[in-house]
Formats: structure tokens, sequence, C-alpha cells
């Protein structure tokens, strides 16, 4: 029983809240009213290397560590912060330096210190502590696998991975002056995450998936730590029958079996022996039924979630779900959070078509309003059990697929219990009402902080799956 009335004081179904709807999905700007919500995130109307005053200013690069490379054109702050989001100068200048860097590798060329620090006894101390910091780095990026099309994906990955993550702190939090660059870090890219074309397919029908790159790949690195979290497998059961149009490899059980003995078997010197005892793999008929795990996610739309950095991570969360939608392992059933609980309109993804036509839809500019996740829920559960999902005639009663709830923790539940398992993956802030509610019924909510670090709640204890340092733990303790 909910311990809330409705909001609008008024039961009557055929009240239309102005939030029954998702707005105008791309096409609704950004406010640029300032709130605690978008403070701090920048919102250009256009890209420009022009300053605010409206006069163009060149960047000076005449004191960068690395040589300008005659063939390649340095990316201007303007083009940094328009990819990475970074402010910082300090950062912008490392940026610089590590896109060409990137580019002396990509032509081969190791030779890549600039003149002015190119004689190392005549550096004052300061400069040779940042001459031996950079160098160590710079020589590294010449034997590992970088991430990244162009060098300032590259530049922007690496300034990602050695720890350049202040730009997601609260402004109250950081210095604009700091830089928090860890040169001493080893630079360890997930290749297979970098790599996956279904990841990379998906970036390119996502406006901001595109204009951040290197960034969502960050996160879907992380991501992909949460391992068995929540799993996605794909059951398959098989069963010997007299006929099929399919076949399978089995040990041999019967000796009736002969005639599907696969023949280079007969060449075995002990093949007698084997075929008496039955050590032999033939090929026989099966019924082969695959069931694929279904995923039912549900994503906070309100205003609180329309920051950049939380639609990064809105972003790299679906990609990484909707990769296995892509190769038919799974079925994803999606709605944004409504006001009307009866009003859920669910995306039924079944394979990478579907993928693509859901990206050409999906917006990252939330502008909902009140959210009831105990309301969803319910609802949800409800029409489950009347063989239906919202808006689409689907029978789930069966499967009874999980709940993934993603929201910022500034939702109320308004529910003592939930009557189904439901999962949650709660973005920068924390409810610990929902988090309670989620090992409740079973299932896990997962904390994301501003500093990337990333923490699982479960019944069976915490789990720190990334400690925000670039590094993965396991670390778990045995209460909340």
């Amino acid at each position: 029983m909910s311990r809330y009335r409705n909001y609008w004081g008024d039961d009557d179904d055929d009240y239309t809240s102005e939030y029954d709807t998702y707005g105008s999905y791309g096409y609704g700007g950004r406010s640029n009213s300032p709130t605690k919500y978008n403070s701090y995130t920048w919102k250009p109307s256009v890209w420009t290397n022009y300053s605010w005053g409206g006069v163009e200013v060149e960047d000076d690069n005449s004191s960068l560590f690395v040589k300008d490379p005659v063939t390649y054109l340095t990316p201007t702050k303007s083009d940094i912060k328009a990819k990475s989001n970074v402010w910082i100068d300090k950062s912008l200048i490392t940026i610089k330096e590590l896109a060409r860097v990137c580019y002396f590798k990509m032509i081969d060329e190791r030779e890549y210190v600039s003149e002015i620090f190119a004689d190392y006894d005549s550096l004052s101390e300061g400069q040779r502590c940042d001459y031996d910091q950079k160098k160590e780095l710079y020589d590294s990026i010449f034997e590992r696998f970088v991430p990244g099309n162009t060098p300032l994906e590259q530049a922007i990955a690496i300034y990602r991975q050695i720890g350049g993550k202040s730009e997601y702190k609260p402004r109250g939090e950081k210095s604009d002056e700091d830089e928090d660059i860890d040169y001493d870090s080893t630079l360890n890219f997930d290749r297979a995450v970098y790599s996956d074309p279904d990841i990379n397919q998906q970036l390119e029908f996502n406006e901001l998936s595109k204009e951040r790159k290197m960034d969502v790949l960050d996160k879907i690195s992380i991501v992909g730590q949460l391992g068995d979290q929540f799993k996605v497998e794909k059951e398959v059961e098989e069963k010997l029958v007299s006929n099929s149009d399919q076949y399978a490899k089995k040990i041999m059980r019967d000796y009736a079996q002969f005639s599907n003995i696969e023949l280079y078997q007969k060449m075995f010197p002990n093949f007698r022996t084997k075929f008496l005892t039955k050590d032999l793999t033939v090929n026989v008929p099966v019924d082969r039924k695959e069931q694929k795990q279904k995923i039912i996610i549900l994503l906070d739309f309100s205003g609180s979630m329309d920051e950049t950095e939380k639609q990064i991570w809105v972003n790299a969360i679906l990609i990484d779900r909707l990769r296995y939608v892509m190769n038919e392992e799974a079925e994803v059933f999606f709605s944004y959070f409504v006001h009307d609980p009866k009003r859920l309109e669910f995306h039924h993804l079944k394979n990478r078509q579907d993928v693509m036509n859901f990206w050409s839809w999906f917006s990252n500019d939330p502008n909902g309003g009140t959210t009831d996740i105990g309301a969803m829920v319910t609802s949800v559960a409800n029409d489950i059990a009347k063989c239906k999902l919202g808006n689409l005639n689907v029978d789930l009663s069966v499967e009874k697929p999980e709940i993934l709830v993603i929201n910022d923790g500034q939702d109320r539940v308004g529910y003592d219990s939930l009557p189904y398992k439901v999962n949650a993956i709660s973005l920068m802030d924390f409810s610990d009402e929902l988090k309670r509610l989620c090992i409740k019924t079973g299932g896990k909510q997962v904390r994301v902080g501003y500093d990337h670090s990333v923490t699982s709640y479960a019944e069976e204890g915490t789990s720190v799956i990334n400690d925000g340092k670039n590094t993965k733990s396991s670390t778990t303790s045995s209460g909340f």
C-alpha cells in the first residue's frame, strides 16, 4: 500500500498530467536557468573556437613539452572542451601534449621532446621533475594499446585513465587550478571493450555518445566490471529426437548409433576398443530450444537527471546491456519513468535492427517531473500477472524477468515493500530507502559516484567494484 497520495489529489483516470508524456525527444533544449542539477554542466549552444566575448583567441602552444608535428594540427582548447568537458587549463595542456604524442606514435616517430626541454642539464629542478614524469608516461604510450580513431580521442582516453576525472566532481569539491593527474599510472585499456564492434556501432547512433565517445567507452569498461552483479545469460535446452534438421556432437550411448560415428574415428588404431566401450563421438539429431534472458529497464526521466555526466553513464549502461540484444542473447523491455504507471510505454528490443531504431528514438534530454518507483514496479508486476506489459501484449508470467531501475537516487519509492525483484543503479546520489527495498526483494543496488567509484549492495554484503582510482577491487563486507 502506498504511503503517498496522488500528487494531484485526484484519482481520475481521465486526468492527464504534464508529466504523462516524455516531452520532445531530442528536440527540447536544456534549461539555461542555474539549478543545483545543472550549475556545473557546460551547455554551449554551438561548438566554436571563439571566446565568450566573440573575439577569436589563438592558443599559445610554444611552451608545450612535446614538439609541434609539422603534419598535424594540434587540437585547440575549444576542440578539447567539446570532446571531453575538461576546463582546467593544466589539463587542457596535458591533453594537447598527449594528442601530439599519439600522432607521433601513429607515424612511428619517437623523438618528440620539444627543443626547449631537450637539454636536460640546463633545466631547473622543477622542469627536471616534470620531464622525468612526463617522459616515462609518454614513452609507455608507444608500447601500449590505446583506443580511439584520432590522436585527440586517444589523448582523452589516456587522460581519463591516468586520473583526469576531477571535472566530474561538483564545483564545491574541486579547485579550478587542480589537475588530478597521476603520471605514474600504468596504461591498461580493455581491448575487448574498446574494440567491440557492437559497442562502437551503437556509439554512432547517438549524438552524445558520438561527441563524448571516449568518456562513454571509459564508463562501459567500468560497467563491465559489474560482472556477476547483473549477468546476462542465454539458456539452451537440447533433447535427443529421432529426426531433426539440427545435429549435435554427443558421446556414443548405444551401439545403434554406429552409423552416426564420425568417419575419421575409424582410423584410430584402437577403434574397436573405443567402439566396445562407447568411447566415440556421434552426430545425433536434436531438438534445440533457446531461452533468451529478458530484462525490464526503467529509466529516470526527471529533471534531476539533466546532467551531461549522468547521461553519459546512462548511455554506457544501456550500450552494455543492448550489445547482448544485438547478438540475440537477450531481450530488453525499455520505458522511461512516467507520473502515471498506467501510461508506461515499453519498447521491445529483440535484435540489432531494434537497437538501431531505439537509439534513433532515444533522448538524453530528460524533462519529466515527479517519480514514484514503488508505483511503477507494482504496476509492472500486476501487468505481468495479467500476461501483458504496459502497451505490449506479451506474456512474461513464466519467465518473470528482473527489473533494472536506472536513476539518480533522488526518487521516492513510496512503498514499504515491493512485489517483484528489483535491481537499481543509482547515479551520483543515493537512496537508503531504495537500497533496503532492493535487498528485500533479493535484488541489488549499485551506487555510482562522481569519482567513478562503483559500490554494490546486496543481501550478501557490500562489494566495491571500482574504488574510483581506475583500479579493480572486490572488497566485501558483511553488513550494510
